[in-house]
């Protein structure tokens, strides 16, 4: 039981704590075990997981293929392409003026022609496939149902608008118009009356109105009712604002894990 359970646990923990400790002080021993032994013991690992990975691959899906089980024809394809990659990987390079090794990346050789008209227009093929999941993900995450949804929805609007051509001729103007409408409907939701409604839109239509023609009615003025200059201000400030937020809540998150990994309280890795 203590090789299954203790010398795991010490092994993680003292891995771990080495780790902190080079990360955070300027101590040479712990800073160079984390800049290049740690990494290279992780690449060697990685390479066994990889290796014990592919069995696993090819273990099941031979499992699928033998016993006929529903979509064993998919799983002809993933053998396939398996034992064609490490054919290309480590049998037959296609360009004999090119060193093993260099190969995998050198144009002529097998491995780079898989690479370029296999998993590439593969991959196009998925991330076009996901445009449809996103198209019906952002659907269903624009429905106004409360506030934040409504916020989302305005902003992925004025950035989905203000990111293309048409943007530009959309005048400041009639984007205060929608407001000014916008609020009148926002009015009508608190106070449920008509008249208080009808007296704020027209203020708002006279006001508007008013300014657009001692202005002169320019395309980009006010600037922050222009879309192409409020889509910006929101990409660069609020979306760079979340974005911080959610790397801290992640940086927050593996620290915790990290520590629960480290005081040997998360025991998953071994099974628990």
């Amino acid at each position: 039981m203590i090789w299954k359970r203790q010398i795991p646990i010490a092994i993680v923990s003292l891995i771990g704590f080495a780790t902190l400790i080079g990360w955070f002080t300027d101590q040479p021993t712990f800073k160079a075990f984390v800049d290049d032994d740690a990494t290279q013991w992780f690449d060697i690992l990685a390479a066994f997981a990889i290796f014990l990975g592919g069995l696993n691959l090819l273990k099941l899906q031979s499992r699928k293929i033998i016993r006929k089980e529903n979509g064993w024809q998919y799983s002809v394809f993933a053998v396939g392409g398996l034992f064609l990659a490490l054919t290309a990987g480590f049998l037959i390079k296609g360009n004999p003026d090119v060193e093993w090794g260099t190969h995998v990346t050198a144009k002529g050789t097998l491995f780079k022609w898989m690479f370029n008209y296999m998993v590439s227009p593969m991959q196009a093929t998925m991330f076009a496939l996901l445009a449809f999941y996103v198209a019906s993900a952002s659907y269903r995450a624009f429905r106004i149902r409360n506030f934040e949804a409504t916020l989302l929805l305005s902003s992925g609007i004025i950035i989905m608008i203000g990111r293309v051509p048409l943007g530009s001729f959309i005048s400041s103007w009639f984007v205060l118009y929608i407001l000014v409408l916008i609020g009148g409907i926002i009015i009508n939701s608190i106070f449920k009356n008509k008249q208080y409604t009808a007296i704020f839109v027209a203020s708002g239509l006279v006001l508007v109105t008013i300014a657009g023609i001692s202005m002169g009615w320019p395309l980009d003025r006010p600037g922050i009712f222009y879309l192409p200059l409020l889509q910006e201000w929101i990409y660069r400030y609020p979306n760079s604002a979340g974005s911080r937020s959610i790397m801290i809540g992640i940086g927050l998150g593996i620290f915790g894990t990290s520590i629960r990994y480290i005081l040997g309280i998360e025991r998953s890795y071994i099974g628990e």
